[in-house]
């Protein structure tokens, strides 16, 4: 049987949020499944880092703070004049602030809106200005969260949110690129082992608790990866506006 309809040959990927965790191994997958990757994130040091490891050639980097919404558009412009239009955008910045209702402030919910939310809608916009999508079309994936449908504890009620509206903005998306060969997705991640979920507040107890919850096992990075690169891929190419659960089975429990 042959592969090579999920090889990312002579695609140009970028991967926001790859200084770390899932985006930092989807960076290393997708170069190795042929692509030209850049990427960006706000530590300069760890992107230089990556670069120098990535399988081929051919790839760059960015410093980039989602937040900064000008930056965006100033980024993806370099990038597209280094290494062509972009066929593939991995979305996977994000930042969990776990904080319960009773609490959470105004600074604490909007930037947890910021970094999961808005900056995906803007990276999403400036990947795809015309006459920037290739022939061929574009992939876009958005790393979202089991915790829009299943939070799996308490204290998570921007995060939920966030990831929730992540992929209506998603579904909408897809809806619009269509025309333009533009297919947009997200996945849904269960726990995950990065350093995100090791650097949470949370007691042994608790995060046992959580594992538990998981029929297969907690999650590597390499599990988001590879779903990352079949999005991305030619084997996808009739898939658009779905959501894939990659969560251990833990919405089954």
């Amino acid at each position: 049987m042959s592969l090579e309809a999920f090889s990312l040959d002579g695609k140009h990927v970028v991967v926001v949020g790859a200084s770390s965790g899932i985006g930092r191994a989807t960076a290393v997958r997708c170069a190795g499944a042929g692509a030209r990757v850049s990427v960006c994130a706000r530590r300069e040091d760890r992107l230089q880092e990556l670069v120098h490891e990535l399988p081929g050639t051919d790839h760059g980097y960015c410093c980039l703070d989602v937040r900064e919404l000008d930056d965006i558009e100033s980024v993806f412009d370099t990038f597209m004049r280094e290494r062509g239009p972009i066929g593939g955008l991995v979305y996977a910045a994000g930042i969990e602030i776990l904080r319960p209702l009773n609490v959470i402030d105004p600074a604490q919910w909007n930037e947890t809106m910021d970094v999961n939310l808005r900056g995906a809608v803007f990276c999403c916009k400036a990947a795809q200005r015309n006459p920037r999508v290739p022939p061929d079309g574009m992939s876009i994936v958005l790393i979202s969260s089991i915790a829009a449908w299943h939070p799996m504890g308490s204290a998570k009620i921007a995060y939920s949110a966030a990831k929730a509206a992540l992929n209506g903005a998603m579904r909408a998306a897809a809806v619009e690129g269509a025309r333009r060969k533009i297919r947009v997705n997200s996945i849904m991640p269960a726990v995950v082992r990065t350093e995100m979920w090791e650097s949470l507040r949370m007691t042994e107890e608790q995060k046992q608790a959580v594992y538990q919850q998981h029929l297969l096992g907690v999650g590597d990075v390499d599990d988001v990866a590879y779903a990352c690169i079949y999005l991305i891929s030619p084997a996808a190419k009739w898939v658009t506006g779905t959501v894939l659960v990659l969560d251990g089975g833990c919405s089954l429990s």
